[in-house]
């Protein structure tokens, strides 16, 4: 088989897989065997393209790169791609949260041919994203993306469900016209779509038409970072993640907000001022990690507070790279901030897609949400036929790693971000943040402890505290995560090195990996997790805490949304024009 045969079908099995899952609505009458149909659209979807992945590690582990052009048309007339060791990383991040985040729907819903079939388009959609190097291509698979992201959000049939869904697809769709028009703006400079042709012409212009080139840049800028949620075009996601169904979620927060980010990156590699985009982002980066953490100190649905949790932590992964653009992945700091970015991507997909999960469980058997009303969930999950506390274990391995406590995988990827940034002004704004998703999941953790709510707690329509669920398949996907999480921790320092070989391959210095267990870092930690539970202790009086009243019930609207990407647009135009 051809080494393009198979980057091919890292994106056509999902394709096939969803087309057999939809046959299933053909003989919907017959439900074992619409059952059956979706099944093995799902096991071709999700399982198959892992055979594909693995018989192309050999090449992208040795420095390879599979290239070409879709269907053999003449270049600059077909669509190219590149398959290469970014590529495999970013398709091994959303083929892992997918499939886990598949097998908990099987027990946590929802399910059918339909939920497949859209699942399976947007698998599809993510693996392209990364491989190809067409400017429009990638205008399409963002919005494929995007599309199948409207659609899923309101399957949880939740109450503003919809509405969040509609309020991603007018802010999206609206970012992506401009990325449109900035697409434009490039081809009309460059008579190219194909990232090489861009790069080409992009050598030859100056005066007025470099101009242009920027505006285009900050228009495709804008749009991507509005897709991975970075200050202050963030908006859009809490919502649409709280309300999402909980394996929804889990790919939402841990592929979907991240697979742009990376495929961004290949684009500025085309322009001369890249680094000045990547340096601005960094530091939208380490503001976006420390507010959002703050925002999240605030609410009291849990499913939003880890919804602002993603907003924080894809904070540090935009730090990481965008300081890693700045610095060139040609250098060692800069290979080494990256390699910290996608292992920070990675292990954030696994303890967040973990820690939406849990606490999906747990809000599904006790009926709350709310985080001041629940208590002693374990006792109620006991009641509802879990004997043994699994979710609470699993969830409580997932707030561990997203608080950076040792032997977990957040420990070590935040540690060889923070160090890597230790002469920046950004270690001490995501040092704090830390501090702040310290005292976060100390407070969401206390929904799973004996105690005395501060509000009555809700009851099931049919008036019980609780009521059963499908747990198998929830107690796979859980468990999968949490020794995820375990064996990151536990081989991250060896996966460093790994990783910044795969993105970088000519590199031949040596990284820059921190001492995990210095006594140095392990005091960081300490002290790190010591105000956290500081500053979770002072929220408890009157004055922080009205303050956090303030900040949950500000006003949200369709205006401030726009007004956020405007803004967020003229200062990145502001800054390149400087």
């Amino acid at each position: 088989m051809r080494l393009e045969d198979l980057v091919y079908a890292t994106i056509m099995l999902p394709l096939f897989g969803a087309a057999i899952a939809l046959m299933g609505k053909l003989v919907h009458r017959n439900r074992a065997f619409a059952k059956t149909l979706e099944y093995i659209g799902a096991g071709i979807g999700l399982v198959l393209p892992w055979v594909g992945l693995t018989m192309l590690a050999p090449v992208v582990f040795s420095g390879g790169i599979v290239s070409g052009i879709v269907g053999n048309w003449y270049e600059g007339v077909g669509i190219a791609f590149r398959f290469d060791g970014l590529a495999w990383l970013i398709q091994i991040l959303g083929y892992t949260i997918g499939l886990v985040a598949y097998i908990y729907s099987l027990g946590g819903g929802p399910r059918g041919p339909a939920f497949t079939t859209i699942f399976l388009i947007q698998t599809a959609a993510l693996a392209a994203t990364i491989i190809t190097t067409d400017l429009f291509n990638l205008f399409v698979c963002l919005e494929v993306m995007g599309i199948t992201s409207y659609v899923l959000i309101p399957t949880s049939k939740k109450p503003g469900a919809s509405l969040a869904a509609f309020s991603y697809l007018m802010v999206s769709a609206s970012a992506m016209v401009f990325f449109l028009i900035g697409t434009y703006g490039l081809y009309r400079l460059t008579g190219a779509l194909s990232y090489e042709g861009i790069a080409e012409g992009l050598r030859t212009i100056g005066g007025r038409e470099r101009l242009v080139s920027n505006m285009a840049l900050t228009l495709l800028v804008s749009a991507v970072a509005i897709r991975v949620a970075v200050m202050p075009l963030y908006g859009w996601l809490p919502d649409a993640h709280a309300l999402a169904p909980h394996a929804v979620s889990a790919v939402l927060s841990g592929v979907l907000i991240k697979t742009p980010l990376f495929a961004l990156s290949r684009i500025l590699g085309l322009f001369s001022n890249g680094p000045d985009v990547g340096h601005l982002m960094s530091i939208a980066g380490g503001i976006t990690a420390l507010v959002a953490v703050v925002i999240a100190l605030s609410q009291q649905d849990a499913k939003r507070l880890l919804a602002y949790h993603s907003i924080s932590q894809i904070g540090y992964v935009v730090a990481a790279w965008g300081m890693a653009l700045q610095l060139g992945i040609d250098t060692a700091l800069g290979i080494s901030l990256m390699a910290a970015a996608y292992l920070h991507a990675l292990f954030h997909a696994i303890f967040k897609g973990l820690l939406f999960l849990s606490v999906g469980t747990t809000i599904d058997i006790t009926g709350e949400r709310n985080v001041y009303a629940l208590r002693n969930a374990v006792k109620i999950m006991r009641k509802a036929g879990e004997r043994i506390p699994v979710t609470f274990i699993t969830f409580l391995i997932g707030a561990l790693a997203i608080s950076a406590l040792p032997p977990l995988n957040g420990f070590v990827s935040k540690n060889a971000i923070t160090y890597a940034m230790k002469d920046s002004m950004l270690y001490h704004l995501l040092i704090a943040a830390g501090a702040g998703t310290v005292a976060s999941f100390i407070k969401l953790s206390r929904i799973y402890l004996p105690g005395v709510p501060k509000l009555p707690m809700q009851r099931t329509p049919e008036g019980r505290r609780f009521k059963r669920v499908r747990l198998p398949s929830r107690w796979i996907a859980q468990i999968t995560l949490a020794l995820l999480c375990i064996a990151g921790g536990l081989w991250t320092p060896r996966l460093v090195s790994l990783v910044g070989r795969l993105i970088q391959p000519s590199f031949q210095g040596t990284l820059i990996i921190p001492a995990l267990y210095s006594g140095e870092n392990l005091l960081k930690t300490l002290w790190t997790a010591l105000a956290g539970v500081l500053i979770y202790l002072v929220i408890q009086h009157p004055i922080p805490a009205n303050l956090l009243h303030a900040i949950r019930t500000r006003p949200r609207n369709f205006k401030g949304l726009f007004v956020s990407f405007s803004l967020g647009t003229a200062g990145l135009a502001i800054w390149l024009l400087i």
